[in-house]
């Protein structure tokens, strides 16, 4: 252990003269795109517990150096969108869109589902608490259950069938005014537990209002009630001339790892949201000029333990984020903060310490700290961010680090 210790402080001694002379500076990129997304909470990034690192929206825009024009609003439903339509500054943002992004019908199914004289889900903090609710109501009334079911059946046929028609709507509307790409998502099932091993997917409470959920968002084979031909899904899979992001094949059997269910919020959490994002660029589909920005991205995937877990998620999902980070990480933006600065020069030196002393720092963020892309990292990376740092705010140079980096 002296000995790792003795080689991490040669290291930083090494460098410790190239940071005395670093002054401040921020970095900002805009682009000419405009992405406007339409839609309920999931679109506007809601988040119960303020965990949320970046919606996916905001992650599709900022890959593309886009501007983004947020129209969703939280508790929205296909009625809500369908108004908000007729709004002419609305249409004015859609007719000078390049791309569009909509979700809606999570709230049209989950208000009359999981708000109801019989379950409100919002009295309580964990699926625990609200499974052992229902018990105790099932307990106290052994007919509580078919209670809740005729209610169920007798409100959700018409909640389901207003929806659809209004996300056909929806769809003529948007392409009345607009010709650019519009890529609509599918409703996820938040409680779809199939493939989870947690003690959510064996508890019958759970597993009844998953299949209720299940049934208004797929159908059901052979029911006259909820026909899969009339599901919100299939009406969605099948609405002409718009790019379905099938978020619901995504998120089934995930639902533990991409919402917060497990304390009855419905809303996907950041890996949510860049399994969202990642599939929605894909989607899209729009060429690509070597100038992405990656860095929302990256830093949602490092923060939210992405980086650590998603693999074992998904990990088709996890591959296109990763080379999508990897293909363009902003080299020399360490902390994926969007400026190349002290910092980043810091960092460089702490990866280049512990390489040095064989702990090795792997993560995307390393990777960045490889300045000069030469597959290591150390003093030299250090070197060059400290030189662009101290030069751009000197006014020396104006420009991108990869510019300086090209011209040296």
């Amino acid at each position: 252990m002296k000995k790792i210790f003795s080689k991490m402080t040669a290291a930083f001694a090494a460098g410790a003269v190239l940071l005395t002379t670093a002054a401040s500076f921020s970095a900002d990129a805009e682009g000419n795109m405009k992405i406007v997304a339409m839609g309920d909470s999931i679109t506007n990034g809601y988040s119960k517990d303020g965990s949320l690192i970046a919606s996916y929206p905001e992650i599709v825009s900022s890959y593309y150096g886009a501007d983004l024009v947020n129209l969703a609003q939280d508790g929205l439903t296909s009625d809500g969108l369908l108004a908000q339509l007729s709004d002419p500054n609305v249409q004015s943002e859609l007719a000078s869109a390049d791309a569009v992004l909509i979700t809606i019908g999570g709230n049209d199914v989950m208000i009359p589902a999981l708000n109801n004289e019989y379950i409100n889900a919002q009295q309580y903090s964990t699926m625990s608490e609200l499974i052992s609710a229902v018990k105790e109501q099932h307990d106290n009334d052994q007919l509580f259950m078919i209670k809740m079911q005729r209610y169920l059946n007798g409100v959700m046929p018409a909640a389901i069938s207003n929806c659809t028609a209004n996300i056909q709507q929806i769809r003529d509307q948007v392409r009345a005014v607009t010709s650019a790409p519009v890529v609509i998502q599918t409703v996820y099932n938040p409680m779809d537990l199939a493939d989870d091993d947690t003690p959510l997917a064996s508890s019958g409470s759970m597993n009844v209002l998953s299949a209720n959920v299940q049934g208004y968002i797929e159908g059901k084979p052979d029911n006259a009630t909820y026909p899969i031909e009339s599901s919100i899904n299939n009406i969605i899979r099948n609405l002409p001339d718009v790019t379905v992001n099938d978020i619901y094949n995504v998120f089934a059997g995930r639902s533990y790892f991409y919402t917060h269910i497990n304390n009855v919020d419905v809303h996907p959490n950041s890996k949510g949201h860049l399994a969202m994002a990642e599939t929605a660029i894909e989607l899209l589909n729009i060429p690509e000029t070597g100038n992405e920005n990656t860095t929302l991205m990256r830093r949602a995937y490092t923060a939210s333990g992405a980086e650590g877990t998603l693999a074992n998620v998904n990990s088709a999902i996890d591959a296109g984020v990763y080379n999508r980070i990897i293909k363009n990480i902003s080299y020399g933006d360490a902390d994926a903060n969007g400026a190349v600065e002290l910092a980043d020069a810091t960092y460089a030196l702490t990866v280049y310490a512990s390489n040095a002393a064989n702990v090795p720092i792997n993560s995307v963020n390393a990777l960045a700290a490889d300045a000069d892309r030469n597959g290591a990292v150390d003093l030299s990376d250090a070197t060059a961010i400290l030189e662009y740092y101290a030069m751009k705010a000197a006014g020396l140079i104006d420009g991108s680090f990869s510019d300086y980096m090209a011209s040296k």
